[in-house]
């Protein structure tokens, strides 16, 4: 019962409407008890006053035989209208005057009374009643002095009638806003419980591999809040299986290729199919194909680095116009050996920002290699440094085949090489650019590339990748 939301939910409004009936019905019965005494009380106040008026008229100075019959059935009158025996007595107790079978007056009752006190009292009245009666007695007063007493004696449950009735009323019409209150509970625990259920149901599918399942968002509240989360979540999660899947799957194939040559050549020498006079040229493609196996794996255990929320910058601040003049120089051979021309345009002398110098220098020699490697040969290349927005920006371009548009949004993914501009070019694995994309991210700025065409007709593009940076 207790063990699920539901279950919980239900039972606990159905608790708190079942105290909340009891605490309002308790005190609604009071209330309705309390003013039926109290009305009553009042009414028998209002009569009093003409009951007294007429008691000392007719029985202190008149013996008129007819006024006491209209005396007698005024009282027989305001006892009907009370639901209650109305005696009369002088100050001696002796009762002058009834509209029941009571003839007599309790002593302690009738002295309290004619000493001039409202009494009100629970009384079986000397016997005379089997049950208890409201007791409330009056001193009749008659020209400034006490001639008498006048009680009113009625029973409980004629005063309480009324109030029952009422009470009545009120619980019924409780009932029908109960069993309202009790399908509305049910409804909204339901709404609440249902949206968990299916949660909780995604995400078992999904824990089982079922990547597809997702939430229906039917509100805005915190539980279509929570939804739209898990959704969220969900999808993350693939895209976070998908690329592990693509990762796993190019990694097998950057490594299958250069393994299957090393084995190949190795196995060629040994077997003796490669001459002992190529061996040395063979030797050095392996020697290659190693130390590109082995830069692959460095750079897949720095990125895995970069992924860990242990890594850390070491931030310090340098001229990064200094820094692109070194990597130029670096590069000059390989520039040298394309014939390209560089087109340099430093803002200023030098530029001065806060990064983590190792890394921003690894991210410059990325950049012009990409450049280099993927220009038309006798072409140039374009280098810009300058202040925009509050930030540092560096621009490399170049002009070759250009990265088609939808390529543009994967070109930072790792492994990822696209159909043109990588078609002449196979030695790199796909790393350096996913390296580019990290190492600025971490620096919590921006790096973005364009391809745009040269001019109409033509199929050379000029293509430059852009990152900005914290000034000094």
């Amino acid at each position: 019962m207790f063990k699920s939301i539901f279950g919980r939910l239900f039972w606990t409004y159905a608790a708190i409407l079942a105290l909340v009936f009891t605490t309002v019905s308790i005190s609604v019965g009071l209330f309705v008890n309390q003013f039926a005494v109290s009305k009553h009380m009042e009414n028998v106040l209002s009569v009093a006053d003409t009951i007294e008026y007429w008691t000392g008229a007719l029985q202190i100075e008149s013996t008129d035989y007819r006024s006491r019959a209209a005396y007698k059935q005024m009282l027989v009158s305001w006892a009907n209208f009370l639901k209650s025996d109305m005696i009369i007595t002088n100050t001696d107790g002796e009762v002058i005057e009834t509209t029941c079978n009571v003839n007599t007056a309790p002593d302690n009752l009738v002295n309290t009374v004619v000493s001039g006190k409202v009494i009100n009292k629970s009384s079986t009245f000397n016997g005379a009643y089997d049950k208890k009666m409201m007791v409330i007695g009056i001193p009749i007063k008659y020209q400034g002095g006490i001639v008498g007493a006048m009680f009113v004696n009625t029973g409980m449950f004629d005063i309480k009638r009324t109030a029952l009735e009422l009470f009545y009323i009120f619980i019924a019409s409780s009932a029908v806003s109960i069993l309202a209150a009790f399908a509305l509970v049910y409804m909204q625990s339901k709404r609440i419980s249902k949206p968990i259920v299916k949660i909780n149901e995604a995400a078992r599918n999904i824990a089982s591999g079922k990547y597809d399942k997702r939430v229906a968002v039917t509100s805005n509240d915190e539980i279509g809040q929570l939804a739209s989360s898990f959704n969220f979540m969900a999808d993350s999660v693939a895209e976070l299986e998908n690329t592990r899947s693509e990762f796993i799957s190019d990694v097998a194939h950057e490594l299958r290729t250069p393994m299957t040559s090393i084995s190949g050549f190795i196995e060629g020498i040994m077997d003796g199919t490669i001459p002992p006079e190529k061996e040395k040229d063979y030797l050095k493609i392996v020697l290659d194909e190693t130390k590109r196996l082995t830069k692959m794996v460095n750079d897949m255990l720095e990125m895995s680095k970069m992924s860990s929320s242990e890594y850390k910058l070491d931030i310090t601040k340098f001229d990064i116009n200094e820094m692109t003049r070194i990597c130029i120089i670096g590069l000059g051979n390989r520039i040298d050996e394309k014939n390209l021309d560089l087109n340099v345009d430093f803002e200023k002398d030098s530029l001065m920002v806060l990064a983590d110098k190792d890394a921003i220098n690894r991210v410059i020699i990325n950049l012009l290699d990409n450049a280099i490697k993927f220009s038309y040969p006798n072409t140039t290349i374009g280098i810009r440094t300058w202040v925009e927005g509050g930030r540092a920006r560096f621009c490399v371009g170049n002009f070759g085949d250009g990265i088609s548009g939808s390529d543009l949004s994967n070109i930072f993914n790792r492994f990822y090489k696209t159909d043109k501009s990588r078609a002449k070019e196979k030695s790199g694995a796909g790393l350096g650019l996913s390296f580019v994309k990290n190492i600025i991210t971490l620096h919590k700025q921006n790096v973005w590339v364009e391809s745009v065409d040269t001019k109409e007709g033509s199929s050379v593009k000029y293509t430059k990748f852009t990152f900005t940076l914290e000034l000094a």
